[in-house]
């Protein structure tokens, strides 16, 4: 006979749980909640995110609106008989049992965990210097592998954003500071594309064959309403 504690189970069911919200804390972090109705093409990803996080607030707000749990003091815990499985010539039976006190930190250490890689990614976003504006700098004189001209492109973007006023600050990630400029920047379209090839390219994405053509003409597009 093969005993299984179904604690385990429960233990398991929760720390999904615990990941679950976490995952749903680290995409509103890093992205907002951008689940509107707009009418754009979204990544296979995009639609995991969105899954995710939608499914981490019903189950918060099933458990908000669900009956309270009620606290008892300390006993000991029930014994619990559970029906016995047959497979083959095995018998399977399951016992409840409470683990060590440790165990139940594992969900606690996976939230926090997603979380702390959430702002390690937030302080590496920010990490670079912005270049004096060259409104001289075209496509064809910028020099270095894709991925570096790419980058080259978007910082002197951002340096051409900051002469001409508009407003920065080094704390922003990039689509924070692509966000502040809705409404009050003439091209935002080709902006959100230059920036989503760029952290593509800063982070070791897999960049496609139409991103640095892409990319070029946003970068054109842009330079040519800066250097007015």
């Amino acid at each position: 006979m093969s005993y299984l504690n179904i604690e385990w189970i429960y233990l398991t069911i929760g720390a999904a749980f615990f990941v679950a919200l976490a995952l749903a804390l680290k995409f509103l972090f890093e992205k907002g909640f951008d689940f509107g109705l707009a009418a754009r093409k979204r990544s296979r990803w995009e639609f995991t995110r969105m899954l995710i996080v939608i499914l981490a607030l019903v189950i918060a707000l099933r458990q908000l609106f669900s009956r309270k749990v009620r606290i008892y003091p300390p006993s000991e815990p029930p014994i619990i008989k559970y029906p016995k499985f047959h497979f083959n010539k095995t018998i399977a039976q399951l016992t409840y049992k409470p683990l060590p006190w440790y165990f139940y930190l594992i969900p606690i250490l996976l939230f926090f965990a997603i979380l702390a890689t959430a702002k390690i990614k937030r302080a590496r976003r920010v990490s670079f210097d912005i270049p004096t504006f060259n409104p001289e700098l075209e496509f064809d004189k910028i020099e270095g592998t894709q991925r570096e001209r790419i980058i080259k492109m978007y910082k002197n973007v951002v340096a051409g954003l900051i002469r001409k006023g508009y407003p920065y600050q080094k704390s922003w990630t990039h689509l924070e500071h692509e966000e502040k400029l809705r409404d009050i920047f003439e091209d935002l379209a080709d902006l959100d594309a230059l920036t989503k090839i760029f952290e593509k390219a800063k982070y070791g994405k897999e960049l496609k064959e139409d991103d640095l053509k892409i990319a070029k003409e946003s970068y054109s597009n842009l330079m040519e309403i800066l250097k007015k």
